[in-house]
């Protein structure tokens, strides 16, 4: 009886009309934010901790021939040198894969790598103390291109694997045939560049003993439990001796879900579990954007084939990505970069081989698009090229192409959702593309140039074949009625977790404001996944609403009683609980609750959700990689000045399908900010390397947009053609907005001066040179 009104409660939440779900709601953050009220990880130490300063090699590759830490440990402040030597458990702090050394062994494989901590009372003179270190280095030649390093005979990064580390394929339909039939076949090379997240927070770890016997550490970071399994094994602890507790996150966009929250922590904690003293470890900006994962450079090589029509017939496709000198989330990025490398539209026959390789450049990660910018730009690109070429507009050969209900991807999944189309149509309909295009074609000469660019998204949602895609979140109703919610997802700038408390606002029929949240604390909740993929809404989403209708449930048991009516048959509604047949009958949450505490009845839950598996054959890359997917449709306008090659981007129209718009205005939010990331990647940021030298590991020399660089408007267009899997059919959102920036933006600027630039980013000189040739 218990699992029929489980069922039947699920079945009228997710039929039923909304009445939070889609409404304004502001962040539950949003005042403290304004306030500058949240707790970061600095405001949380106290009297003197330890400072831990790393010492970083200053060599892309090198053996290590001695260590001297004598000279340190002269310096009056310090406490303690470390190296791999005093590690206590697994010198291990490879992310996913254990390929990586939290101090670096016998060898260092990229420049910044760590070789040392040093522990002083004394800032400063901890950071002295650090470059008196004396390491001596015997230099090895660095492999810094990926070509190179796929070489049989170029030198390997890593003695006991292979430089190539994985190969995507895809193999769909006889690609030889199709370029047999087609009337055109071309072939371009596209390049894009390794860019840094840039959270505005540092990696930063603060650690303590505490009196029960715990070593506490509070962090910044979005996967508390990812941290919290590696720390342990590098301290060689029980689980039970460790809490790792998640502070006020300034940004992460990426990189803090990769290794540097890792390392951060394993500095404090170390220092901590070696000394007995609180410890402080914060990165420098320069050391950050050294040793943060970067998004991947990649070189991808598009032949293609279309018949008169401009119909694909045929697509070959070579990615090759530079992820560093580790692993980290490499062998992953390769994978959904390859499945979407034919962008949104209906192949027939693709052949695609992506590779992700090793080279002694810093490393590159799970950055913000996670391989779909870098994919999507090469694909929509070369859609343009292919249209120029046969003298077709770029939206004819898209119309003609573009995934529909019943179209099959290039992995041969079957599309069952018009979001695409209803996304285009939007997207034309608010920026009047059609007419501006050719009017912007017809312009002419003249020094300052419009343009106007269009690009569509398909983009698989969360995680797919890259993990089990799970969720957990902890409810409990208090005495007084309260609500509180804490989950090991993580909040670090993005607004999700406010879907979370939306979802179970709605199901309990409370207001969001009676719905308090608590930090994600390992010891307090279960594992909840890594907060990646924009998984928090559709998948947290669901975890949320399982133990929302967990404590529904007790709580209708017990109304039920009191109003006499079936539990079936109750509405939770405005912090009421009636008769749905009788509206006047009717009971006060919070008197409710008060019968559920005076009888003795649980008002607490976990949720848990996990996505269904995904299948696909590695071989041919032919399945169903993913249970749902994004759509997307971008309009970029432009201002392309030919004297000074300067590109300024005046209006950007996104329409994204996001299934169910759980929280209009935190969607509004992420089209606007991942616009203006996208815009930063499209033209002007770059992580530039140089024979295994990064040039440019600060906010001098690296720039990215400002108010000054930003459109005069983003329109941002909601589309709702609801998903199978998210809650309430919510899709993923949170990468989307980075995605096709900067193909549209190049689009543009091939409209506006006749010339497509191949490269990213479009700085000044580079159009300058495109506009020469």
């Amino acid at each position: 009886m218990s699992e029929e009104i489980l069922r039947r409660f699920r079945e009228i939440e997710e039929t039923r009309d909304f009445f939070i779900v889609g409404r304004k709601v502001a962040r539950v953050d949003a005042l403290d934010a304004v306030l500058g009220r949240p707790i970061y990880t600095a405001d949380l130490v106290t009297g003197r901790p330890l400072y831990v300063v790393a010492v970083r090699s200053r060599y892309p590759h090198a053996r290590i021939k001695s260590l001297d830490v004598s000279e340190a440990l002269q310096v009056s402040s310090v406490r303690a040198v470390f190296t791999h030597r005093d590690i206590p458990g697994v010198n291990d702090a490879g992310s996913l894969i254990p390929d990586r050394p939290l101090l670096a062994i016998n060898k260092v494989r990229h420049i910044g790598e760590a070789v040392a901590l040093v522990a002083g009372e004394d800032y400063e003179k901890t950071v002295d103390a650090a470059d008196r270190v004396l390491v001596d280095y015997e230099p090895l030649p660095a492999v810094t291109s990926p070509f190179e390093a796929m070489n049989p005979d170029s030198p390997r990064v890593q003695e006991d694997r292979d430089n190539v580390v994985t190969h995507f394929k895809i193999r769909k339909g006889d690609v030889a045939d199709g370029f047999r039939h087609s009337h055109v076949v071309l072939e371009r090379t596209y390049k894009t560049q390794a860019i840094d997240g840039l959270p505005l927070e540092v990696e930063v770890a603060y650690s303590f003993w505490g009196e029960d016997g715990v070593l506490n550490c509070i962090s910044t970071m979005q996967n508390p439990f990812d941290v919290y399994n590696k720390v342990v094994s590098i301290l060689g602890v029980e689980k039970s001796r460790l809490r790792i507790v998640q502070a006020a996150t300034g940004g992460g966009f990426g990189p803090k879900s990769d290794e540097t929250p890792i390392d951060v922590a394993a500095y404090a904690c170390l220092a901590t579990f070696k000394t007995g003293r609180p410890a402080l470890a914060a990165f420098t900006r320069s050391e950050a954007m050294t040793v943060q994962c970067k998004r991947h450079p990649f070189t991808i090589t598009h032949r293609v084939g279309v018949d008169k029509s401009g119909r694909l017939l045929a697509w070959k496709a070579l990615l090759v990505e530079d992820t560093g000198a580790y692993i980290s989330k490499g062998h992953l990025v390769i994978g959904r970069a390859t499945f979407h490398c034919t962008g949104p539209y209906e192949v027939p026959n693709v052949w695609a081989d992506g590779y992700c390789v090793l080279t002694n450049n810093t490393m590159a990660g799970s950055t913000r698009g996670f391989g779909a910018p870098q994919s999507h730009f090469a694909a929509e690109m070369m859609m343009n090229e292919l249209a120029e070429e046969l003298g077709l507009t770029p939206l004819e050969i898209r119309w003609r192409n573009m995934l529909r209900v019943g179209s099959l991807t290039a992995t041969g999944q079957k599309i069952e959702d018009p979001g695409l189309e209803l996304c285009l149509m939007r997207a034309l309909e608010a920026s009047d593309y059609e007419r501006k295009y050719l009017q912007y074609k017809k312009m002419g000469d003249g020094v300052v140039r419009r343009g106007i660019g269009l690009a569509l998204l398909y983009h698989g949602n969360t995680l797919g074949p890259e993990g089990d895609d799970f969720a957990t979140v902890l409810v409990r109703v208090e005495r007084d009625g309260s609500v509180v919610l804490q989950t090991g997802l993580t909040e670090f700038g993005t607004g999700a977790i406010t879907s979370l408390v939306i979802v179970a606002a709605e199901t309990l029929g409370v207001p969001p404001s009676s719905i308090r949240l608590e930090r994600p604390d390992t010891l307090a909740i279960p594992n909840s996944g890594p907060t990646v993929a924009s998984r928090t809404t559709p998948i947290g989403g669901r975890a949320a609403f399982d133990a929302a209708v967990k404590i529904r449930h007790a709580i209708a048991s017990v109304a039920s009683e009191m109003l006499g009516v079936p539990a079936s048959g109750l509405e939770f509604r405005e912090s009421r609980i009636y008769a749905r047949d009788n509206p006047g009958k009717y009971l006060g949450w919070k008197d409710a609750v008060a019968e559920c505490y005076k009888i003795g009845v649980e008002l607490k839950a976990v949720g848990y959700y996990i996505a269904p598996p995904t299948r696909w054959d590695p071989e041919t890359g032919q399945g169903s990689p993913y249970n749902q997917y994004t759509f997307g449709a971008l309009v970029a306008e432009v201002e392309v000045d030919t004297e000074t090659g300067v590109v300024r981007v005046d209006k950007m129209t996104a329409a994204y399908d996001v299934g169910r718009a759980i929280n209009p205005l935190g969607l509004l939010s992420t089209y606007e900010s991942g616009s203006i990331m996208g815009l930063g990647y499209a033209i002007m940021e770059e992580i530039i390397h140089r024979d295994g030298y990064l040039l440019n590991p600060n906010l001098q020399t690296y720039v990215i947009p400002t108010t000054a660089e930003a459109p005069r408007q983003i329109e941002s267009i909601i589309v709702e053609s609801p998903g199978p899997m998210g809650v309430f059919g919510a899709k993923a959102m949170g990468e989307i907005p980075v995605v096709l920036p900067a193909a549209s933006i190049a689009g543009a600027v091939a409209n506006a001066v006749g010339v497509f630039i191949r490269e990213l980013p479009l700085r000044p000189d580079r159009v300058l040179k495109a506009l020469e040739r």
